[in-house]
């Protein structure tokens, strides 16, 4: 199994088992990606596709079976295939979702 590099963050075990595949892009283009690290607020995302700081884009992420998590992002910071991202636009169930799992996740203790 090839290993990845890890963007550097803190939070996630080494193990990187908390990782979510996830797809970037806009309409006319989608480019798969690794949702490293994940808040109510933005993601630290890794993808081999360049992106610019301030470029918006749609994150499209399953985070259960048949329960996707789909916003729009900012992009805040780039280190070598590192995103750093905001989220800029997302519904209310969206937002429930995606803080149902960071709930989840801590107090299983996979995140920090």
């Amino acid at each position: 199994m090839a290993k990845i590099a890890r963007c550097g963050i803190i939070g996630l075990p080494e193990e990187g088992n908390n990782q979510h595949r996830g797809t970037l892009g806009d309409p006319s283009a989608w480019f798969p990606c690794l949702i490293q690290d994940f808040s109510s607020k933005g993601f630290q995302i890794m993808c081999a596709t360049e992106f610019e700081i301030g470029d918006i884009l749609e994150l499209k992420c399953e985070l259960y079976p048949e329960r996707f998590l789909q916003c729009k992002v900012e992009v805040r910071h780039v280190a070598d295939m590192c995103l750093g991202t905001k989220i800029v636009e997302i519904s209310d169930a969206e937002l429930t979702l995606c803080r149902q799992f960071i709930d989840e996740h801590v107090s299983l203790k996979r995140f920090g």
